[in-house]
């Protein structure tokens, strides 16, 4: 069963997440005769229709985000390093990078090591599980000094909302993600390399 494509604008669309299998929400970019999937879900549901020539940028390397990889044949995907050892395959980023009104850009994370962002239009950045801390046995953690680093370039992004996986609605004005964030940094013990929540 295919899911539902919910467009956004012109431009972005997205197929939304599911949980039985389990999937990230599928970013679509249609400009200027060419196609973006900001990360390819997983199951077949999640796959929308495609023309040829697209390309794929991959968040992360967790299997709700890359799981349909395989079955798709993107002319380009690009990938952090962390997920191209997870696929062994991509174009590795490792800086921003720019082409026409796009920007793909390394993103610290406490949830997961090698996220990459994707900004359309300096309106829209798509950022994907990046917000989410590290789960553990004694909770949910996040480590400083990625925290720091994270809300400094989300800081930097002129785009005024931000879309975030698995988060109901899926688009989050970037002020307020940026003050929830400062908050859980705030908490943090000088004596500490990460906040125990």
């Amino acid at each position: 069963m295919r899911m539902r494509q919910i467009r956004i604008n012109d431009k972005i669309s997205y197929i939304s997440s599911s949980k039985n299998p389990l999937s990230a929400e599928v970013g679509i970019i249609r400009d200027n005769g060419r196609t973006i999937l900001y990360d390819v879900g997983n199951g077949e549901g999640s796959i929308p229709e495609l023309p040829e020539g697209y390309s794929v940028v991959i968040s992360h390397f967790h299997p709700d985000h890359t799981g349909n990889i395989e079955k798709m044949s993107p002319d380009v995907l690009y990938v952090s390093a962390e997920t191209y050892k997870h696929l062994g395959k991509g174009i590795i980023v490792s800086e921003d990078m720019r082409f026409g009104n796009i920007h793909v850009f390394p993103l610290p994370s406490s949830h997961s090591k090698g996220c990459l962002g994707l900004e359309v239009d300096d309106t829209y950045a798509f950022i994907g599980d990046a917000l989410y801390c590290k789960t553990r046995k004694n909770g949910c953690t996040y480590n400083v000094q990625l925290l720091k680093s994270e809300i400094d370039i989300l800081k930097e992004l002129k785009a005024k909302y931000l879309l975030v996986s698995h988060w109901d609605g899926y688009i989050r004005e970037k002020t307020e993600v940026i003050g929830e964030l400062e908050a859980i940094y705030k908490m943090r013990d000088r004596n500490s390399s990460e906040i125990v929540m």
